[in-house]
């Protein structure tokens, strides 16, 4: 026909799309599993105790314990999860190739026409599109209107359309793929990734059906490069002879060959295994460089220039859908493609052996260009080894009943399998959905492809969502009942965390190193397994196993330093840590060093800065960090980091450790000196009954010790002592004694000194208890607020009365705790008749020293002052029991005459004015 010459004028846009297949196919040969099934580091914290700082109590000092975490790392397997951007690029290659598939069979002859028309409609019938509800799910529409409408646009080309250029056939096409495919988009009743999903999984076996098409085709290319290479020299003394030619084809062949009677598996050394898909690649590139030379083969039915174009188009459609296997590592359907790769390169391929050897063995062996008439026998025809060599095919195919319909139908099922999972996770109360995902799986694992891995691990992943521990251990196990799997190992002792899967994890890990010794996740997670149990030296013996693995690197780095911390090796660790750098994407590493210098005391290093999303070693290194930056008390590092801790307190994926964040932030606040907003960070985590409050209350105790409110900080700490902090009965009898309650402290010493009679800050209170004198309060701390007080009075004494009222007002807004600043400033108010502003202040002194018998005593006055003499009465009601009779005596004096001085005050206030004489 006419418009077949002007394909040799189309630029190479079928190759280009054939390239760019190739290339997509490539990536996901090396990077579809770990996209879909990514391993992936799992931190583990182990608490251990620390001292951050101590409080000076009389002459004893009192520590303050936090808990620091050593990371170790180990490995997970994620997924597996779905991939619809290669289900939409394997969809979009393929929508381009039938457009110019379409567009070159309408130039052909009538009979090649038909037949290249049929497999399109294969194709449209196999990926189900109605099933997303264009029309009607029951009917077949939008099949019915595709086939209409490419079938008519393909006759009318081919019966009218010889002058119509090739260009225009393609827009044609491409318009009418288009608006299908828009039409598909916009009345699908599923969200774009998964229509694409389901699209795709139904084109399973249109895909297969490619990627074997053009196996067929390309299985004699190899043997056919090899007969080029030996004989493509321009003289003849440059050619090789028969001999090396058939050495090097039985070479290739016995490869093949070991391969197939090896199961599948022929280990080339150095790591490497025979992958015949690797094989595939310079065969399509074999086959299109001698297409020309092949012409005599098919040039009877198909001219040279439509052969070529749609050569590149099946090329494209068979990469791309070979691709989308290898992107979601759907383990059927690659065995598959492997073994009819090997099976058709190994039967093609001798039977082209056979038949060059038989037409062209003596000119060979003459040093001939015999590459350039290879498909111009004299004796034995080409199609005759080509029909011997596809006949082998289907003999074994048939005598084995089918194996690879078998398995393409199992990596459909698993492909169904993941969209309904994802559908299922999506809408987890739709149990229906999960139970139909099951059951493709149940398909593909327990009947076509037994015990298949993709299967398997598709099934767990359904299990784990539905919390089925046991189910999930279940089909993980059924998976490695096929052959060994580093992933499958690494998920399984992922799993098996409990003290009684001890022995089941050790025995999966140990089958798992067998098969692949070199694995540095398997030596470095058996490290970590051993660490659950008293064998140390096994722990040693693995750690350094996998850093000759994989020397230097994070993870083993992480866990060498976190086993030498475990041991209390200090020496070892700070020389490992000096040799281990570490940055911000070594978080865990970081973690380790940071707990080594809180433990020895080093310098504070700087802190890198976290992630928005925090995990494990994050959250561990954040952590040490906050705790360092604490230690060294720089105010502005400390309110610079607690700004960090804000908004990463906010994230919603950081709440797991929200509540350690908090505490984070209020021990900054109390490091940078703002000790009000410190305790009020705090509180919320004191609430509570639990050991956990316990230890929040206990800070929040030590801090009042640390300022002296030795009555409040006594209550506080017997608060955390009945709920579970049991490190609070000391400071309590410290804090009783400090508050002059001395039988109270000597009954909390005998029960001390009962428990630990050793303990240096016991011996100290029990020598301060003998004493003449009971223990004062520390005269060397400079408790904050009094610089701020000592400022206020100054500016009360040289008579600047509204500088003195605003320091005061500032220091009971800001350090209310401060016993002395409160009734300071109480006392100026008053002074100025300021009374409501004396209440108000001593209020607010209570809130934080409710047991402070000097500020019950001036509330009582100020109340009355106020005219709130009921409230004034209710705290004299308190302090009947505190003071003795003749001090209460005089509180009631002066109480009564504070409240008649407010009376009578009032009462001048009501008097009219008395008219002018």
């Amino acid at each position: 026909m006419p418009a077949i010459s002007l394909l040799r004028r189309l630029p190479g846009l079928p190759a280009l799309l054939a390239g760019l297949a190739l290339l997509g196919a490539s990536y996901f040969y090396f990077a579809g599993e770990s996209a879909t099934l990514p391993v992936q580091l799992v931190p583990h914290l182990a608490p251990v105790p620390l001292t951050l700082d101590s409080v000076m109590v009389g002459p004893a000092r009192l520590p303050l314990p936090v808990s620091g975490f050593i990371t170790t790392l180990t490995h997970d397997v994620g997924g597996p999860y779905t991939q619809p951007l290669a289900a939409g690029l394997w969809l979009g290659v393929l929508a381009l190739a039938l457009a110019g598939w379409l567009a070159v069979v309408s130039m052909l002859a009538r009979p090649a026409f038909l037949a290249g028309t049929v497999p399109v409609v294969f194709l449209l019938m196999s990926l189900n599109a109605d099933g997303l509800g264009i029309f009607d799910e029951t009917k077949q529409y939008f099949l019915y209107l595709s086939l209409a409408l490419l079938g008519t646009a393909a006759l009318g080309l081919q019966a009218f359309g010889d002058r119509v250029r090739a260009v225009w056939r393609v827009l044609v096409f491409l318009l009418l793929i288009g608006g299908l495919a828009a039409l598909l988009l916009a009345r699908t009743k599923l969200p774009l990734p998964e229509t694409a999903l389901h699209l795709a999984a139904y084109g399973t076996p249109a895909g297969a059906g490619l990627v074997a098409a053009l196996v067929l085709w390309v299985g004699v290319e190899n043997i056919r490069g090899l007969l080029w290479f030996n004989t493509q020299a321009e003289r003849p003394e440059g050619r090789f002879g028969l001999l090396p030619f058939v050495l090097a084809s039985l070479l290739y062949l016995g490869a093949l060959g070991l391969y197939f009677w090896n199961n599948g598996v022929l280990a080339l050394g150095g790591g490497l295994h025979l992958d015949p898909l690797v094989l595939l690649l310079p065969a399509a590139l074999v086959g299109e460089l001698g297409l020309r030379e092949r012409a005599p083969s098919y040039a009877g039915w198909l001219p040279y220039a439509a052969g070529r174009t749609l050569y590149w188009l099946l090329v494209a459609a068979a990469a791309a859908a070979l691709g989308y296997a290898l992107a979601t590592a759907n383990a059927p359907l690659l065995t598959a493609a492997r073994a009819f790769s090997g099976r058709a390169l190994g039967l093609l391929g001798a039977a082209f052996l056979l038949y060059v050897l038989v037409n062209f063995g003596s000119l060979i062996r003459q040093r001939l260009a015999v590459h350039r008439v290879v498909f111009e026998p004299r004796r034995l025809p080409f199609y005759t080894v080509y029909i011997l060599g596809v006949a082998g095919l289907f003999l074994y195919e048939l005598r084995n009943n089918w194996p690879l319909l078998d398995l393409v139908q199992a990596g459909q099922y698993n492909q169904l399998g993941d969209l309904t999972r994802q559908q299922s996770e999506r809408r987890p109360d739709d149990l229906p959905l999960a139970l139909l995902s099951e059951r493709y799986y149940a398909e593909s694992g327990d009947v076509l492809d037994r015990f298949n891995r993709t299967a398997q691990l598709g099934r767990a992943a359904l299990y784990r969502f539905r919390d089925q521990r046991q189910n999930e251990l279940n089909a993980l196990r059924r998976a490695l009942k096929r052959q060994p799997d580093e992933k499958i190992s690494l998920k399984l002792n992922a799993l098996l965390t409990e003290p009684a899967d001890f022995f089941d994890a050790l025995e999966v890990m140990r089958q798992a190193r067998r098969a692949a010794p070199g694995s540095f996740a398997l030596a470095s997670d058996m490290a970590q397994l051993f660490t659950r149990s008293a064998l140390t030296d096994s722990v040693a013996f693995y750690l350094d196993k996998a850093e000759r693995l994989k020397p230097n690197s994070y993870v083993s780095r992480t866990n060498q330093l976190g086993f030498l911390l475990s041991q209390n090796l200090v020496p070892a660790a700070q020389k490992l840590a000096a040799d281990s750098k570490a940055t911000a994407t070594a978080p865990g590493l970081l973690a380790n060093k940071e707990l080594l210098q809180l433990a020895t005391g080093a310098a504070m290093a700087p802190a890198a800065a976290p992630g928005p999303d925090l995990d494990g070693a994050d959250f561990a290194q954040e952590y040490h960090a906050a705790l360092l930056t604490a230690r060294a008390a720089r105010p502005t590092d400390c309110l610079r980091l607690v700004t960090t801790l804000a908004r990463l307190a906010e994230r919603p994926a950081n709440e797991p450790y929200y509540e350690q964040i908090l505490f984070l932030q209020a021990l900054l606040r109390h490091a940078a000196g703002h000790e009000l907003a410190a305790r009020q960070t705090l509180a919320p985590l004191t609430a509570g009954t639990t050991p956990t409050a316990g230890y929040y209350q206990y800070v929040l105790g030590l801090w009042q010790l640390q300022q002296q409110q030795y009555a409040t900080a006594a209550s506080q700490l017997a608060l955390a002592a009945d709920h579970g902090a049991t490190d609070a009965r000391l400071p309590r009898a410290w804090a009783l004694a400090l508050a002059g309650q001395a039988d109270s402290a000597r009954a909390a010493y005998g029960r001390l000194a009962v428990a630990s009679p050793t303990q240096p800050a016991v011996v100290r209170l029990g020598q301060a208890l003998r004493s003449p004198g009971l223990p004062q309060g520390q005269t060397q701390v400079v408790l904050i607020g009094n610089k701020e007080l000592a400022a206020a009075q100054a500016a009360d004494a040289a008579g600047k009365q509204p500088e003195a009222a605003r320091r005061y007002q500032t220091l009971v807004q800001q350090v209310p705790f401060n016993e002395a600043a409160v009734l300071a400033a109480a006392r100026y108010f008053t002074a100025q008749k300021a009374y409501t502003d004396a209440y108000d202040a001593l209020n607010k002194g209570l809130a934080e020293n409710p047991d402070s018998t000097p500020l019950l005593r001036a509330y009582a006055l100020a109340a009355a002052d106020a005219g709130l003499a009921d409230l004034g009465q209710s705290v004299l009601e308190r302090l009947r029991a505190r003071l003795s009779p003749p001090e209460y005596a005089n509180l009631l004096a002066q109480f009564a005459a504070h409240r008649a001085a407010h009376a009578a005050a009032s009462a001048a206030f009501d008097q009219p004015p008395l008219p002018p004489r």
